[in-house]
C-alpha cells in the first residue's frame, strides 16, 4: 500500500478515450491509483512537472504524437526500473520482439482480457519491486 491506501501507482496511456476510460475503471476497481493520459507527450509532460512515482506503466503502442515505443525508451531511461506493460490492437512479431528488446516487461493484445491485464499488472509490479530491492 501507498499513502494514499492503494496497492500501486500506475501511468496509464492510450489514445482510445473508451479503452482508457474502461482499463482505469478495471485497475482502480481493483484496488490501483490510475492517472490515464491520452497521449504520450501529455504523460511525459505530466512525469516531469509532478515528480509522481509510479510503481508501473502500461501504453499503447499506436499512438499519434508520439509512439508508445519512443514513449518505453523515455520512461526506461528516466526511470529503469518502472515496469512497463505495452498494449497494441495491431501487433505483430516484429514489434514485440522491439519493445521487449526496449525493455517492455509485457506485452499485450487488445481486446484485453481483465483477468488477464490485472495477472499482467501483478507480475509487473512482483519484477518491479525484485529490481528495485536488488540495487
Amino acid at each position: 500500500m501507498n499513502e494514499s491506501g492503494k496497492e500501486a501507482v500506475i501511468l496509464l496511456v492510450d489514445d482510445d478515450i473508451e479503452v482508457l476510460k474502461a482499463l482505469k475503471k478495471v485497475l482502480e476497481k481493483d484496488g490501483f491509483e490510475v492517472f490515464p493520459h491520452s497521449t504520450a507527450p501529455s504523460a511525459m509532460r505530466f512525469i516531469n512537472e509532478t515528480k509522481k512515482h509510479f510503481d508501473l506503466v502500461i501504453t499503447d503502442v499506436s499512438m499519434p504524437g508520439m509512439s508508445g515505443t519512443a514513449f518505453l525508451g523515455a520512461v526506461k531511461a528516466a526511470f529503469p526500473k518502472v515496469p512497463v506493460i505495452v498494449i497494441t490492437a495491431f501487433g505483430d512479431w516484429g514489434q514485440y520482439m522491439e519493445t521487449i528488446r526496449n525493455g517492455a516487461h509485457e506485452y499485450l493484445s487488445k481486446p484485453l482480457d481483465k483477468a488477464e491485464l490485472l495477472a499482467a499488472v501483478r507480475r509487473a509490479l512482483a519484477n518491479g519491486k525484485q529490481n528495485a530491492h536488488a540495487s
